[in-house]
């Protein structure tokens, strides 16, 4: 009797598993006939059931369901789920059952899965840049990028998947996960994917963090890998004339005028490096860049406010004079200057970008009223100061 009550006991135990495993037979049933309700209720109750919670199969099939339920737009967060059970799937199976046997078993089948799984992973990360939710981009290119590390997944001489790393970079940057965005861009640099956009877009990283001295390294090492971009050229060029490396920026503009001699921009740059050591060797990459583009209004500006003050240190000097001779004479090279700085000045007034600043239009304005009270024109003087009046009223 005992016998036949130990044989049902047995019996029951089987019958009990197998129905647990039969969840997720059925699971999978329903997910051929597109029953997605059915399939998600089948594999929901084989994933709490503690016959079927340590069996691969579950999972595999759980995954599966749940990325049609991400698809068919049942559950936003099906594809993520989907990533989680892949996981645990991989996990059990490299454990094989409770006597450790088995390893390895359903490793064929989760390698053919995820060979499904990776484009309805990738497309999510598509979307996801697409509705601007970056983190789901990231989440989702981060994951392609670990099935592709997976053992299971190697394949001999299979190429890095640099696009998918760069896709990873833009994800983080747009999410504004910055030690993400640093970690895959510098990866993407490694593999030299992205070019000198992969450079300058670290470059907004390390501006947004404050790291100027990753930010000088970065730029650097983007003008050894992409020595032709003008635009890391240009950005180094900028960083060492904003931290006052003025021997530095000087020894890049050198060389960004070699590469490209026909960029006002850099002589403009080089003149302003030159207003504090020698005035006249200022004005003189100022010409050159007016004479690539003579309506740079900077340029313009520059020389026209380095000869007025021109002016005004020579008046000082006519002021310290004892006798009229010595003052007239003095304050006929002063006016020299002012002359000169009157054309410039005028000229970068009518070329004035609409997008400067009220003050940095009045700032122009009140430079000319100055120099046209001293010539005595007083039709350009009043014309100038109803300029001013108008911007003030605004």
């Amino acid at each position: 009797m005992k016998r036949v009550a130990l044989f049902a006991i047995l019996m029951l135990t089987v019958s009990a598993v197998f129905a647990q495993k039969g969840k997720v037979s059925a699971a999978s049933g329903y997910l051929d006939t597109n029953d997605f309700e059915a399939a998600q209720k089948a594999i929901d109750v084989a994933l709490e059931h503690e016959k079927s919670i340590n069996w691969p199969k579950t999972y595999i099939v759980a995954a599966k369901v749940y990325t049609e339920l991400y698809k068919n737009g049942k559950d936003a967060d099906g594809i993520k789920k989907a990533v989680d059970f892949y996981k645990k799937a991989i996990e059990l199976d490299q454990k094989g059952d409770h006597k450790g046997k088995g390893i390895g078993k359903y490793e064929k089948e989760i390698k053919l899965q995820l060979t499904f799984f990776k484009p309805d992973l990738t497309n999510s990360g598509i979307e996801g840049f697409n509705t601007e939710d970056f983190n789901q981009a990231l989440f989702a290119f981060e994951n392609v990028l670990y099935i592709n590390s997976l053992p299971v997944m190697a394949e001999e001489g299979a190429a890095v998947d640099t696009s998918i790393i760069y896709n990873c970079a833009l994800a983080a940057y747009n999410a504004k996960n910055w030690e993400k965005a640093e970690e895959y861009f510098n990866k993407a640099i490694d593999y030299k994917y992205g070019g000198g956009d992969a450079i300058l877009l670290l470059d907004q990283v390390f501006d947004e963090t404050g790291d100027s001295v990753k930010l000088a390294q970065n730029l650097q090492r983007g003008f050894e890998l992409f020595p032709e971009d003008s635009r890391i050229l240009t950005s180094l060029i900028q960083f060492y004339l904003d931290s006052k490396q003025n021997d530095a920026a000087l020894d890049y503009l050198n060389t960004a005028i070699e590469k490209d001699p026909s960029n006002p921009s850099f002589y403009y740059a080089r003149g302003v490096l030159f207003e504090s050591i020698d005035k006249e060797e200022a004005i003189s990459n100022y010409e050159k860049c007016l004479e690539i583009d003579d309506n740079f209004f900077n340029s313009l500006y520059n020389i026209g406010v380095i000869y007025f003050n021109k002016g005004v240190e020579q008046q000082g000097i006519a002021n310290d004079k004892t006798t009229t001779k010595e003052y007239n004479a003095a304050i006929e090279v002063a006016n020299g200057y002012w002359e000169q700085a009157l054309p410039y000045l005028e000229k970068a007034h009518l070329v004035q970008p609409e997008s400067q600043s009220v003050g940095e239009k009045v700032a122009v304005l009140e430079t000319l009223k100055g120099l046209y009270y001293r010539f005595e024109n007083m039709d350009k003087y009043n014309e100038v100061k109803a300029k001013i009046e108008a911007l003030g009223s605004n």
